[in-house]
């Protein structure tokens, strides 16, 4: 019989403990430890699942003998807490933006080639059969050329959200980078990539560093074309969109339609479920398995690229290509 996978969080408050549910909900996995800087945090997390907590994520890593770990910390601590989870021996998945600077980001993803050691990033939206059966027809050209790709995420967060980590550069970013990363991987995802941006920034409701409000025009790898649309400064029921259009077919949110017609698709699930929870199934089975899952650290990295390559060319006040930020990446 095969052991169970030995699992543990780090920051085991809010999102955190959507991951804790999700591992325990796997089979042949273990829930055995989770860290937070709050001991208010770490004696819920105690009495809520059959795991021990710890102010210090390094002690959690040295006593529990972790397989794999999910990483909530704050955004511009992914890197690190990773890091020193690949140098242990082990496997991160780890929330998104694997972390707000590039260069941080390609030392994760090196230090774990040089322990190979499996990574894991979290965009558990690409896991639905709508998005994994339009990536499908993507590939299979179902759609034709694809002409327009975009997206929308209109949200509302209150002042409140901004007090502490959230919406400041060195820990987070703005909207793009923390609501709207996940629809840019989407974008970026089902279309083969994105090459170019133009991006407008603005901060219009809130008093924090980076942005609430963006709007920015995309070309993609394959020649077309997309808008990325992306606010928390709205006090409106909060809205997403991901749409595709091709010169044969298109989906919009879960409508598929072909030559004109709304068609009812064969819809492809992805390999080991839906969600967070079919997402850390893949993960776990990737540790046991070693191989990379789904959604590797490299794949991972596309999104903060991107959304970096907006970030430049808001400041710059022109278009940027998405290599750009690899060249400068490459030199840092």
């Amino acid at each position: 019989m095969t052991a169970p996978i030995r699992y543990g969080v780090v920051g085991v408050s809010g999102y955190g403990s959507t991951h804790a549910d999700c591992v325990e909900a796997v089979e042949d996995v273990e829930l055995v430890g989770g860290a937070a800087t709050s001991e208010a945090s770490v004696r819920t997390f105690e009495a809520e699942y059959d795991a021990t907590g710890y102010t210090d994520y390094a002690e959690l890593f040295a006593a529990e003998d972790l397989d794999a770990v999910s990483v909530c910390t704050p955004s511009g601590t992914h890197a690190e807490v990773a890091t020193d989870a690949i140098r242990a021996g082990i496997s991160p998945l780890v929330e998104k933006p694997l972390d707000v600077y590039i260069d941080r980001v390609d030392h994760l993803i090196d230090v774990a080639d040089d322990h190979d050691v499996r990574v894991g990033g979290v965009f558990q939206r690409r896991f639905t059969p709508e998005r994994w059966t339009a990536r499908q027809w993507v590939e299979d050209g179902r759609f034709g050329d694809l002409i327009l790709a975009d997206t929308a995420v209109k949200y509302h967060r209150d002042q409140s959200y901004y007090q502490g980590w959230h919406g400041t550069r060195e820990m987070d970013g703005g909207v793009l980078l923390q609501q709207a990363s996940h629809f840019v991987d989407l974008l970026q995802w089902l279309t083969g990539g994105v090459e170019r941006v133009d991006a407008t920034t603005d901060t219009v409701a809130h008093e924090m560093e980076c942005e609430d409000v963006a709007v920015v025009t995309v070309e993609f790898a394959n020649g077309g074309y997309g808008t990325v649309e992306a606010t928390t400064a709205v006090k409106s029921a909060s809205r997403e969109r991901v749409e595709l259009d091709g010169t044969r077919g298109s989906y919009s949110s879960g409508t598929f339609a072909l030559d004109g017609e709304v068609v009812d698709p064969d819809l492809q699930s992805p390999p080991h479920g839906t969600g967070l929870e079919g997402q850390i199934r893949d993960f776990v089975a990737a540790v046991r398995e070693d191989r990379p899952p789904l959604v590797d650290g490299r794949e991972a990295r596309d999104a903060v690229e991107v959304v970096l390559a907006c970030y430049a060319s808001a400041s710059l006040d022109r278009p940027v290509r998405v290599d750009e930020i690899r060249d400068v990446a490459a030199h840092t």
